[in-house]
């Protein structure tokens, strides 16, 4: 299985727990498929840097370092403002839904869209 079939997976599943979630009122379940979402992000970038010859980052802090690297270097990835689109994801699925609580379900929603693009 791809990186890309992993981030498929998990949005798919972050959609489905999300709207049992969302119809349950159970903040458990969105905030899951929050996390589920942003892990989708993750392995995206993930094929990225696989495809780049990059070894995996291990941390956040690296993820971003190396999408700020390919940005340097690749106009087309600058162009589409990867490394703010990743740090924005990982702002509101990963830190303030899942972690704070904080999880605004149409926020969410246009996360979740924006995460499919």
């Amino acid at each position: 299985m791809t990186k890309l079939d992993e981030a498929r997976r998990f949005l798919e599943e972050a959609l489905r727990e999300f709207g049992m979630g969302v119809k349950e009122n159970n903040m458990t379940l969105v905030r899951d498929a929050s996390e589920k979402a942003w892990g989708a992000v993750v392995q995206v970038t993930n094929d990225l840097f696989e495809r780049r010859g990059l070894p995996i980052p291990t941390t956040h802090r690296e993820r971003r370092e190396y999408l700020e690297k390919i940005e340097e270097v690749d106009p087309r990835v600058r162009e589409k403002g990867l490394t703010d689109r990743f740090m924005a994801r990982d702002h509101v699925l990963h830190e303030r839904c899942f972690y704070e609580g904080y999880c605004n379900v149409d926020e969410l929603r246009r996360e979740f869209e924006k995460v499919e693009r």
